[in-house]
């Protein structure tokens, strides 16, 4: 009886020593930058700056993320819909393959954009229209740099 209890607790030592290891790994690997995907911001802008639709997903390496966006004053009208892939260049850059329908115009459009973590890119998709691209890596200091501002400007001020 000595030898099982001896075998057993020797046993339960080394189990917990990997299951420790492999934890650590885990916590250390979901810390890198873009360890969960890229947070990608669509924007579509007419040419004169009013933004029609706007929209940000969360998007895992090489995984489909999709988003409906609904007009707030009829949420049975879809204002949008966007489909996204992304993937991660060597040069750091981020592949964004995109679809994207927005009803009300007629307009549907798919397409690749390479862009810059952090930075915005443009590019025409329709007659007097624009989509605004931002991709920010999960999780990251430019992640959560965006999240404390937009909590700033949201915080209410005293007057």
């Amino acid at each position: 009886m000595a030898v099982l209890a001896v075998a057993f607790l020797v046993g339960a030592g080394s189990a917990e020593g990997i299951v420790r290891a492999r934890s650590a790994r885990a916590v250390e690997a979901s810390s890198r930058d873009g360890a969960i995907g890229e947070l990608i911001s669509f924007e579509v802008r007419s040419e004169d700056g009013a933004t029609f639709a706007k929209s940000r997903l969360v998007s895992p390496d090489g995984k489909l993320a999709s988003v409906v966006v609904r007009d707030p004053s009829t949420p049975a009208a879809v204002r949008m819909v966007l489909r996204v892939t992304t993937s991660r260049e060597t040069s750091g850059s981020v592949c964004v393959n995109y679809a994207v329908q927005i009803p009300e115009l007629s307009l549907t459009r798919s397409g690749r954009v390479w862009v810059k973590p952090g930075v915005e890119s443009t590019l025409p998709i329709g007659h007097d229209l624009v989509a605004v691209f931002t991709a920010v890596p999960v999780p990251s200091r430019a992640f959560d740099q965006l999240i404390e501002a937009e909590r700033a400007r949201k915080a209410p001020r005293a007057s």
